[in-house]
């Protein structure tokens, strides 16, 4: 993305790659959200191409099961639900018509859930976009997926070797230089790290610049596995919790990706992966486990350096987040690229960026622990009795008290998100605004089912995530 943005610039800038041994094996996946779409379009992707050369699929919504106990799954779609009346937020008429006895979940007011429950992949017509903003995600086969960008990478002119490093030169709180395995220096302006959770680069400039959360976001280890492939495949990804973490089912065109989060202070890692299996019903194989911890940098940017990705702030395989803080910090550099080598004015700017994107989605991923009703089980019993940060807890308790959520700057899941992700783990408000009595009951009645049957007529016009996946890959 850099070589496309600033190679051909007036101020001359070369991009050069230093490409490290890959982490990344033949089970790992990219669940990604449908903004990632953004960076396809910015590098110039075949989208088509790139779902085929890496078995991508599709993920129109990610469905939650099991963690409140017997209640039905439910499903976050990337949409809204429903339409406003009378400049009222439809939530506000749902919560009050709910109360009444209204037996219809929110989601099925919503086009992206009801496309994802049928199978359906997300086209709309005029009609549709102005009542919907239902999208998509994806889901691609990790190192396929990267070989394929680097490819495209390598043909825009970047320079590029492969190496792994020797030793970091740091002066003056910058990186003057780096030393690799074969004695060659690279020099530069800035280095950007994005060496993963070991931080090769950053980790050398300032100590004490690393916080845990792991006391909100308990899970300590990573298991990945493939499963056979799905058919039809679904247009959803299924994310269960059990008792010591949870599962998760990304349909893949070549296979099912398998991930499981859980902590080995309750299950080791072959209680895991009997239990998962049992779970999803399917022959698990190549199952590995890694150790994980979540937690983020403080500052990301320090010096002449800066940390992207997972050097940055590592967030569990949950809610499509994989590849979005590469993401965002990609879109803030490209917007504080500095413009003097020597005095980086930017990098205060840039970091408060990031960490306030950064600290919403993390906020996003503890409500699921926060909220949870799996009782008398001692991982998720700590996490939901765990405090959560301020900046949750104040959405928690105004949303709990009459269905608002309290939006920040920057945030990465919408309003709608929030909504379907409090809904769906039972977060019910006490109240609704009173703005709602001055329509009609009749009328409300009336515009509900008008929503319902729009919704069913427009999904039914959508072609299936097979059909779709069959003619056009």
């Amino acid at each position: 993305m850099l070589q496309l943005s600033f190679a051909s610039s007036e101020n001359e800038v070369e991009v050069q790659l230093i490409e490290l041994p890959a982490h990344l094996r033949q089970q790992d996946f990219f669940n990604v959200l449908p903004s990632h779409k953004t960076l396809h379009t910015i590098l110039g992707a075949n989208e088509n191409a790139l779902m085929r050369s890496s078995s991508g699929l599709y993920c129109v919504a990610q469905r939650f099961s099991n963690w409140s106990g017997a209640a039905a799954p439910f499903m976050h779609a990337y949409d809204t639900q429903g339409v406003d009346l009378a400049g009222v937020d439809f939530l506000q008429y749902w919560i009050k018509a709910r109360s009444k006895g209204l037996n219809v979940p929110l989601e099925e007011f919503s086009l992206g859930a009801v496309a994802a429950k049928q199978g359906r992949f997300i086209l709309l017509d005029d009609d549709a976009r102005t009542f919907s903003k239902a999208s998509h995600g994806f889901t691609f086969n990790a190192i396929s997926y990267l070989r394929a960008a680097g490819a495209a990478a390598l043909k825009s002119g970047l320079k590029h070797q492969v190496g792994t490093i020797k030793s970091v030169d740091v002066n003056d709180g910058r990186i003057q230089s780096i030393t690799l395995q074969d004695d060659s220096r690279v020099e530069a302006d800035l280095f950007i790290d994005a060496s993963g959770s070991e931080a090769l680069l950053i980790s050398k400039l300032e100590k004490d610049n690393y916080e845990s959360w792991s006391h909100w976001l308990p899970c300590d280890r990573i298991m990945v596995a493939s499963a056979p492939r799905l058919d039809p495949v679904p247009a959803f990804c299924q994310i269960s919790a059990f008792k010591e973490g949870w599962l998760g089912l990304f349909p893949l065109l070549d296979r099912t990706a398998v991930t499981a989060a859980y902590s080995s202070q309750y299950a080791s890692g072959q209680e895991v992966l009997q239990k998962i299996s049992a779970i999803s019903g399917m022959k698990l194989s190549d199952a590995v486990e890694s150790p994980f911890s979540a937690g983020g940098r403080k500052k990301h940017w320090i010096g002449n350096c800066i940390a992207l990705g997972s050097a940055a702030a590592n967030l569990e395989p949950l809610d499509a987040t994989q590849l979005h803080v590469l993401h965002l910090g990609l879109s803030q550099l490209r917007a504080f690229f500095p413009v003097d080598a020597e005095d980086m004015l930017e990098a205060d700017a840039f970091n408060e960026k990031m960490n306030s994107n950064i600290i919403n989605v993390r906020d996003f991923q503890i409500a699921h622990y926060k909220l949870n009703k799996r009782f008398d089980e001692p991982f998720w019993d700590k996490a939901r009795h765990a405090e959560v940060p301020e900046t949750l807890e104040n959405k928690i308790k105004l949303f709990e008290r009459r269905g608002l959520v309290a939006m920040r700057e920057d945030e990465t899941f919408q309003e709608e998100n929030w909504t379907s992700l409090f809904i769906g783990h039972g977060l019910i408000p006490k109240s609704y605004d009173p703005l709602v009595e001055q329509a009609p009951e009749a009328e409300q009645i009336e515009q509900f089912q008008r929503i319902l049957k729009f919704i069913s007529a427009e999904v039914e016009k959508m072609p299936s995530l097979q059909a779709h996946v069959e003619m056009n890959m």
